[in-house]
């Protein structure tokens, strides 16, 4: 029954809607308490259960430049409350940590697009109100620039992280949690991806299903479904997704 929508321009801010029967109020506007104007509070955000997270990807954490932070919210009664302030453990500057968030359940995953050696993404696990850092993500084939964690999105047992700059025309990562500090990772790509399509701009995963954006795609842009076979483990696409009307620059993609 809520819903969360960013905006992260001037001192940044996200506001909180809540359903009733049919209709949506909005229930608070969330700032941080050291919120400054550049900060980009606001870029990504996620809610789950009583927790939201709130990217700000150029925040600078003490000693670190527009490193970046992620800040986590808790329901109580009806009011939300910052409830924690998230870096990594090796933030370095310009790092973008908060690029894109993604929350469920016990679990959190927070895009670093601009970590050098070409981006990362970290996960965040729960333990009864704390949240810890317990892994951090990284391509299997890391280039300078691939911009691996713009887009990243977590669901149960699965995570995919978008790295639109790839190298071929973008790639997506799908991983897989073995335990809360060891993931596998399978990498993605369209079947008729090409230079240029900047497959992995967004990314979502539900269950076994994912779907990733591909916004310069020729046409207007074009997404991607694919599917996890529960024998083998193997994701493979499944359809094509273009809009019956996109033409040229529509960014068809650019959220999924």
């Amino acid at each position: 029954n809520y819903a969360i929508v960013g905006a992260y321009g001037g001192q940044g801010a996200a506001y909180i809607f809540t359903r009733n029967g049919t209709t949506w109020t909005q229930q608070q506007r969330i700032r941080s308490t050291d919120t400054a104007a550049g900060d980009g509070f606001g870029q990504s955000v996620s809610i789950y259960g009583d927790y939201v997270i709130v990217g700000a990807q150029d925040e600078d954490p003490p000693g670190f430049n527009n490193a970046g932070s992620a800040y986590i919210f808790k329901l109580s009664g009806t009011t939300w409350s910052e409830h924690q302030k998230i870096n990594t453990t090796d933030a370095a500057v310009s790092d973008a940590f908060g690029s894109s968030a993604s929350i469920s359940g016990d679990y959190m995953i927070v895009g670093a697009n601009a970590k050098s050696g070409g981006g990362a993404a970290y996960i965040f696990k729960r333990s009864g109100t704390t949240w810890s850092e317990q892994a951090k993500l990284v391509a299997s084939d890391p280039v300078s620039n691939d911009n691996f964690g713009y887009s990243s999105y977590i669901s149960g047992n699965y995570a995919i992280v978008g790295a639109y700059y790839k190298s071929g025309g973008g790639a997506a990562y799908i991983f897989t949690r073995v335990t809360d500090t060891t993931w596998t990772q399978q990498k993605i790509v369209g079947l008729d991806t090409v230079s240029g399509d900047l497959f992995g701009y967004w990314v979502s995963i539900s269950g076994e299903n994912a779907i990733v954006g591909a916004i310069s795609k020729s046409g207007g842009g074009a997404s991607y479904i694919f599917k996890r076979n529960v024998t083998t483990g193997v994701w493979t696409q499944q359809f094509k997704l273009v809009g019956g009307d996109t033409t040229g620059t529509d960014g068809f993609g650019s959220a999924v």
